[in-house]
C-alpha cells in the first residue's frame, strides 16, 4: 500500500494537468461560443431545405431561432418537432412574417439528412454544415445548440441541450422580442 501510494498521487497530478477529456479529445473550448449580444454569424450556402441562395442574413428584420441539430442526435430529434410547432403557432397568432426557425444539420452525410428532413417533415429553412465551419463560428459544444437572434441578427439568448422546459421557453423569450417590434399583423 505505501509504494501504491505515491502512484496514485503522481497518477492524480499528472491527470488533473491533462487538458484532455474521457474520450482524449481536448475538452470544448466554452470562449468560442458566439457572445450575448453579439450580431451572428453569417450562415449561407448548402440548403435543404428552403430556397436555393437563402442566407441568414436574408431573415433580418424579423426574430429569428438558429438550430443546430444532427440526425444521431437524440435531444435534437426531440427539439426539431417543437420547433416547428412553435413557428406554426407563432404564425397562426399572426407573427409568421416576424418570426423564423433556421436549422443547421451538422451531419456529415448530406444524403441522410435529406432523407430525415423528408421523413419528419419539418417546414422551416434547414442549412447543411457538413464541414462544420458554421458550428466553428457559432462555437456551440453540446446539441442541439439553439440561439435566439433578435430583429437586428443579435443573439439574444442560448440553449445548448433539451430539457421539457425547452419549447415553452424559447417561446415565451421569442414572443418578448416579437413584442418589441410591434403588433402582430392579422393572421391568414
Amino acid at each position: 500500500m505505501s509504494k501504491l501510494l505515491p502512484t496514485l498521487l503522481c497518477a492524480a497530478v499528472l491527470a488533473a494537468a491533462q487538458p484532455l477529456s474521457a474520450t482524449g479529445a481536448a475538452p470544448p473550448d466554452r470562449s468560442a461560443l458566439v457572445a450575448f449580444g453579439a450580431v451572428a454569424p453569417e450562415i449561407k450556402g448548402l440548403v435543404l431545405n428552403g430556397e436555393r441562395g437563402m442566407k441568414l442574413t436574408g431573415f433580418r428584420g424579423r426574430v429569428v431561432v438558429v438550430d443546430f441539430w444532427a440526425t444521431w442526435c437524440g435531444p435534437c430529434l426531440q427539439a426539431m418537432p417543437e420547433l416547428d410547432r412553435l413557428r406554426t403557432e407563432l404564425a397562426d397568432l399572426g407573427w409568421g412574417d416576424r418570426f423564423e426557425v433556421v436549422g443547421v444539420s451538422v451531419d456529415s452525410d448530406i444524403p441522410r439528412a435529406r432523407q430525415f428532413l423528408e421523413r419528419v417533415g419539418i417546414g422551416y429553412p434547414v442549412f447543411g454544415d457538413p464541414l462544420s465551419i458554421v458550428m466553428k463560428q457559432w462555437g456551440p459544444w453540446k446539441l442541439p445548440a439553439t440561439f435566439l437572434l433578435d430583429a437586428d441578427g443579435r443573439v439574444q439568448m442560448i440553449w445548448l441541450g433539451y430539457a421539457d422546459y425547452f419549447g415553452a421557453d424559447i417561446k415565451a423569450k421569442a414572443l418578448e422580442q416579437l413584442r418589441r417590434l410591434d403588433a402582430p399583423s392579422a393572421p391568414p
